[in-house]
């Protein structure tokens, strides 16, 4: 029989695991810990209190096919619906990618893998565990509860990594690969490979933006590839839908006759100084690639200095000068897209007339608002019209998130935009 004192201490340890705090456990018994955390809960009875005085968050509930009251604890119910694997080489990735994976658990309850690695000449691994609850319904207080295990590796490589996670993974769930570091390297990557369903990656982070595009486009490539969500590609959505409804029909701000009469583009993405980056700005050059392989542009030549990357384009016999240009801002993202202009030469009335649509997020706004400037329609009501797109503040990497795991994209148009970008790249060489 055990002691009130062993008692006391499980009912401590059952209610700290579901407050969220970490429990350090011996590697080799990670699933033996989690077991013995989920049965002492199921065990305890409401009147069981921790050392403090708070109750232990389990009630008595009555059995679905009998009048009995049972002791199984009818306010925690453990939910997973998938596998998520976020991998991490960041120094504080303890707490802040635990704090997005806490957000992500509230829409997806899953099986949550932190996977830390630091490079150390001296091979170390360590194991914590916690739960992550939150109310579901505030008439009867039910908590949805899931799970959350760290591993920290200091060492070399990531095999001794993935040999620990492995195990771990629920088998019969999809397993999502959250590769949230600022480096893509496929021999990094190889060991989690044999056993994840999809991948996400963020370019935004990344240290070397020609090789973490290459990266991705060689991935995307496999002929035995899996679903590659990129962050920063779903950030891009709403000005993706900005530019796209503003060709959308023959009304304002442009028209669809517009579109074969592009001849410039130009992208402005924020900067901490007006010279721009030593880097090539990832997410408006997806940007630029996006718009190319969608109206079949053969791209003619790219160069990129002082932070300015332009290209020409080929479409037919017309030339279309394009550029990505940085823009001082201490108010949006560094490299994120804040301005996009596209003009146009479009006939109208027996005339080639100038149109010009601007899509631009101004800074404390959270919408892109779209303006037309068109010679064609000048003094016509409604010739500028501006027009509010889709919120940029609920973008946070918890909600493109919850877009992935929602949508498992294996996406065609992505694929085909990566291939122009990194041809874009290697012609500006």
């Amino acid at each position: 029989m055990s002691s009130s004192t062993d008692k006391r201490k499980s009912t401590m340890e059952t209610h700290n695991f579901l407050s969220g705090h970490l429990s350090q456990v011996d590697v080799q018994r990670i699933e033996r810990e989690l077991k013995d955390l989920w049965r002492a809960i199921d065990d305890a009875k409401p009147a069981e209190r921790t050392s403090d005085g708070e109750p232990v968050k389990v009630t008595e509930g009555k059995d679905a096919d009998s009048n009995q009251t049972s002791t199984k604890p009818a306010n925690v119910m453990r939910a997973c619906t998938a596998n998520i694997v976020l991998f991490s080489e960041d120094a504080d990735a303890e707490v802040e990618a635990s704090a997005i994976l806490d957000e992500v658990a509230i829409r997806h309850p899953s099986r949550a893998i932190l996977a830390i690695s630091r490079r150390a000449a001296e091979q170390r691994l360590e194991a914590w565990v916690s739960a992550r609850c939150h109310m579901a319904d505030s008439k009867s207080l039910k908590q949805i509860c899931s799970e959350q295990i760290t591993v920290r590796y200091d060492g070399e490589g990531t095999k001794e990594l993935a040999s620990v996670v492995s195990p771990l993974v629920i088998n019969d769930l999809p397993v999502v690969l959250w590769w949230r570091a600022n480096r893509l390297d496929r021999g990094y990557l190889e060991p989690f490979s044999r056993f994840v369903d999809m991948l996400i990656v963020d370019s935004l982070r990344a240290a070397d933006a020609k090789g973490f595009i290459k990266e991705m486009s060689g991935i995307t490539n496999q002929s035995a590839r899996k679903p590659l969500f990129d962050l920063n590609w779903g950030r891009l959505i709403p000005w993706r839908r900005a530019i796209a409804d503003a060709f959308s029909d023959a009304a304002p701000p442009m028209s669809l006759p517009s579109l074969p009469g592009i001849s410039k583009v130009v992208i402005s993405y924020a900067s901490a100084s007006a010279d721009g980056n030593a880097a090539i700005p990832v997410q408006p050059l997806l940007l630029l690639s996006w718009l190319a392989t969608r109206l079949g542009w053969a791209r003619d030549s790219a160069s990129f200095a002082g932070g300015t990357f332009s290209a020409q384009f080929k479409s037919g016999k017309r030339t279309i000068s394009t550029s990505i240009q940085p823009f001082q801002s201490d108010k949006l993202s560094e490299g994120a897209v804040c301005s996009v202009v596209i003009e146009a030469e479009t006939p109208c009335d027996g005339k080639v007339m100038a149109e010009r649509m601007i899509a631009e997020q101004r800074p404390g706004s959270p919408c892109i608002y779209v303006l037309s400037d068109s010679d064609c329609r000048k003094g016509e009501p409604g010739a500028e019209v501006g027009t509010g797109a889709e919120s940029l503040i609920e973008l946070t990497e918890a909600r493109l998130i919850d877009f992935a795991m929602e949508s498992m994209p294996d996406d065609l148009v992505f694929r085909q935009t990566l291939d122009c970008t990194v041809k874009l790249i290697d012609a500006a060489k």
